[in-house]
């Protein structure tokens, strides 16, 4: 997975309506008042912890890894519920869970004992696109329509050519 940007927009969409609809009414506001600064807050800590482990982040300071993006998620909605008291009932155990694995994560990342997936240079073409082969270029895999040429035709035998010149003849 390639870096991404990652928004507080990411966050309410992990929420359903009525979830949304209740955050909103306990900040007297929209869902995202409080949330664009937990989402920075975040993104800075992944983006240290991914320097701390040895790794280069991104030029642009908003993108993370691909592969950290759920748990980005993860601890901003945990941030952002127990930030609001009149939405307890939305701090679930699964949801701590998943906060907490998480952190982990980060911290094994932090550590060096977790890889990052590697910025991509700049100008490269994304990893799912194959690259076009040259005019005149052989496959790799042979198909029907490129037929296996038989054992005479393979390889030229010189009387005499053996890998040992020493041995003795082969019995006939």
């Amino acid at each position: 997975m390639a870096w991404t940007t990652f928004t507080a927009q990411d966050v309410i969409d992990q929420f359903t309506e009525v979830e949304s609809t209740g955050i909103a009414a306990a900040q007297s506001g929209a869902a995202t008042s409080k949330l664009p600064g937990i989402v920075t807050l975040v993104i800075a800590q992944i983006r240290e912890d991914i320097i701390a482990g040895g790794y280069t982040p991104d030029t642009t300071t908003t993108k993370i890894p691909g592969g950290l993006v759920n748990d980005a998620i993860a601890v901003c909605r945990w941030l952002l519920l127990t930030s609001l008291p009149a939405v307890k009932i939305l701090q679930t155990a699964e949801r701590k869970k998943q906060n907490d694995d998480a952190l982990e994560k980060f911290k094994l990342i932090a550590a060096g004992k977790r890889k990052v997936e590697p910025v991509a240079p700049s100008g490269s073409a994304p990893a799912h696109v194959v690259p076009a082969g040259k005019w005149g270029s052989e496959n790799k895999l042979l198909g029907r329509d490129h037929p296996v040429p038989r054992p005479g035709q393979q390889r030229q035998q010189v009387p005499g050519d053996y890998a040992n010149p020493n041995s003795p003849d082969d019995a006939t």
